[in-house]
This record gives structure tokens, C-alpha cells and sequence, in this order.
């Protein structure tokens, strides 16, 4: 998620899953032609998480954004990221993250949703 809107709203979401009590892994991890924004462990499961960041809702709202195309390119990368990192085998989650920004490009608002969506192939 490349500029500063992209970069707030990553900050913003990696605190978020701190306070949600996961543990990140990565960030920005590029593989099989896509991008994961954050990787993290909630418990023994692996969590990708896409993290959407807009600073108005006259597009709709972030998390509206993750359309198939992206979920079947996030779920390749996720693929590719199990199978070269020794965590293959464990349970995963795809969350989103959605993020609002004000005028400034600062975080107002993260909506954590949870299994967001289902592996795609």
C-alpha cells in the first residue's frame, strides 16, 4: 500500500492488532506477484490482513475496495508466504482493515473485520 495515506493507514492498523492482542509478523510482504499488507498471529492462527485507508466515504467505505480480484491475489501471496516460512499447516484468517482518515491524512477510525473473506483461488 505505497504514499503516505497507505502508510497511516497501516501504522493505524498494526497498533490496532496490538491492542487487539496479536502479534504481527511482516509487513508489506511481496510474493507471487501480490502484496499482504500485515501478517500476524492471533493465538496459533495466521492472520493476513488488507488494510484499506481512505480519508472520506464518497467512494464507499475502505473495506469495500477488497473486491475478488484482490482476495484472489492476497490469497495466492498467502499461499506462497505459508509454504516458504515453516507455518504451513495452521490455521489462517483473512481480516480487513478498514481505515478512515481526517483532512491531514490522520487516523480517525479502525474497523477490525474479522474473517473478512475466504481463501480464493
Amino acid at each position: 500500500m505505497p504514499g503516505a495515506r497507505g502508510d497511516a493507514g497501516e501504522k493505524a492498523a498494526a497498533r490496532e492488532l496490538r491492542r487487539l492482542g496479536m502479534v504481527l509478523l511482516e509487513r508489506n510482504v511481496r510474493l507471487a506477484g501480490a502484496e499482504i499488507d500485515l501478517v500476524a498471529l492471533d493465538g496459533e492462527t495466521v492472520v493476513f490482513v488488507e488494510v484499506k485507508a481512505r480519508s472520506g466515504l464518497a467512494f464507499g467505505a475502505p473495506a469495500e475496495a477488497v473486491d475478488r480480484r484482490k482476495r484472489t491475489r492476497v490469497s495466492r501471496a498467502a499461499r506462497a508466504f505459508l509454504k516458504g516460512s515453516g507455518l504451513a499447516g495452521r490455521r489462517v484468517r483473512f481480516d480487513v482493515a478498514s481505515v478512515t482518515l481526517d483532512a491531514a491524512g490522520r487516523p480517525t477510525q479502525v474497523r477490525w473485520i474479522r474473517a473478512a473473506f475466504a481463501e480464493e483461488e
